[in-house]
């Protein structure tokens, strides 16, 4: 496949002190084992999970090397001399780190995440996501807000471009509307563009949504989606975390991020990814995680789907045809809601919503295929807009809306 793999989009993955990034590559040893008293351990576990540099396969190795948190939290920074793959600046921040005590630093760590709205959850705790057991190596600590219990249902990730167009974010609107009212979790990372639009698209379905940030709960990024990240604890969905809070983010943990992702859910969809796109990172991560890969297609010149079209071409991933075929190659039964009662519409508006949902399309090219003056067209799709039954994104290119589709589909 070109541009999409292990290594990335566009070639190698960043590197953080030799540690190669989203996802170091399974290893058995890297699997940490379960401490003869997890209760004793918890402590040592948040507290050497907060390392900066300490990753999770190095987690697991100093852990399945020493036997316990606490015994590698002991052993100290001369213990990462013995493991491969070591980050830079690890042994230099666990010298600082030790010079408080472990339960100490794991207190403050929990109560900063209260404060912050949210709680620690180890892997060591029942209330783990079940699907990142089967994760080589899996994150040791995360720190959450909301409701964990969402994950326990189907979850499908959607993810893309934040540069997202008309058309990409109504695929992406149509699909999260789509998985949300059939029981389906859309998980997404809280991005500008496809992430933000299947987030509140799945809300405003009535359903749940997941965001994985890349940043701490105290830290809602990007700021403007704090509003959205508020919406999906209220309706029942999470933020999920690997960064304590407090902790500065970087360039890796936009990586991080995506690889979770793509572990939470059992399938990814990709809704519009350029050359160079975070989206491909999340889409290589599904492809070694074993998760089903689903594609969107593009225009054949729209830049931004280049990423999609490549994925299908490369049959690295199926291509998404209709909202309702993903629903079938997923495996969930389609749920519909009455979208109430809208009132009769005139002819000339009855002609353009036919139009549009044939196609979008934008004023020139609607005045083509319906035949109505400039005036009547302007004037049927303010209604339609105002019905709730069109809309426009840069007021450029106009598409049926989701109540648009569902009427038509009765």
């Amino acid at each position: 496949m070109i541009g999409v793999g292990r290594a990335g989009p566009g070639g190698p993955a960043p590197e953080r002190g030799g540690e190669l990034l989203p996802w170091p590559g399974p290893s058995t040893e890297a699997r940490a084992v379960q401490p003869a008293d997890p209760e004793a351990d918890r402590p040592y576990w948040i507290a050497l999970g907060s390392v900066p540099g300490i990753g999770p396969a190095t987690f697991g190795r100093l852990v399945a090397r020493h036997g316990s948190a606490r015994a590698a939290w002991r052993a100290g920074p001369a213990a990462l001399a013995e493991l491969p793959w070591v980050a830079v600046e690890a042994a230099a921040a666990w010298r600082r780190a030790r010079r408080e005590s472990a339960p100490a630093i794991a207190s403050a760590i929990e109560s900063a995440t209260v404060q912050a709205g949210g709680r620690v959850v180890t892997s060591l705790d029942a209330e783990y996501p079940a699907s990142l057991e089967q994760c080589d190596p899996r994150p040791p600590v995360l720190h959450v807000a909301g409701d964990l219990d969402c994950l326990d249902a189907p979850c499908v990730a959607i993810v893309g471009t934040r540069r997202a167009s008309g058309y990409g974010r109504a695929c992406a609107s149509e699909i999260a509307d789509e998985l949300a009212r059939a029981g389906v979790t859309v998980v997404s990372g809280l991005a500008l563009g496809i992430d933000g639009q299947a987030h509140a698209a799945a809300i405003e379905a009535g359903g749940r949504s997941a965001a994985v940030m890349p940043s701490p709960l105290g830290a809602i990024y990007p700021p403007r989606h704090a509003r959205l990240a508020a919406k999906l604890q209220e309706t029942g969905g999470a933020l999920v975390s690997e960064l304590p809070t407090g902790r500065i983010i970087g360039k890796p943990d936009f990586a991080r991020r995506n690889r979770l992702i793509a572990a939470l859910v059992s399938a990814v969809v990709v809704v519009e990814a350029p050359d160079r796109s975070g989206a491909l990172l999340t889409a290589a991560a599904a492809i070694q995680l074993g998760r089903d890969l689903y594609a969107v297609p593009g225009p054949i010149d729209a830049a931004s789907s280049r990423g999609c079209n490549r994925l299908i071409a490369d049959h690295d991933a199926a291509i998404v045809t209709s909202a309702a075929a993903l629903l079938q190659q997923v495996g969930v039964r389609a749920r519909r809601r009455d979208d109430g009662v809208v009132g009769n519409l005139s002819e000339a508006e009855g002609l353009v919503l036919a139009a549009l949902l044939d196609r979008s399309g934008s004023i020139e090219e609607l005045i083509g295929r319906v035949g109505l003056p400039t005036g009547a067209l302007a004037g049927a799709l303010t209604l339609l807009e105002a019905r709730e039954l069109a809309t426009s994104y840069g007021g450029a290119t106009f598409h049926a809306t989701l109540a648009a589709r569902h009427l038509a589909d009765r």
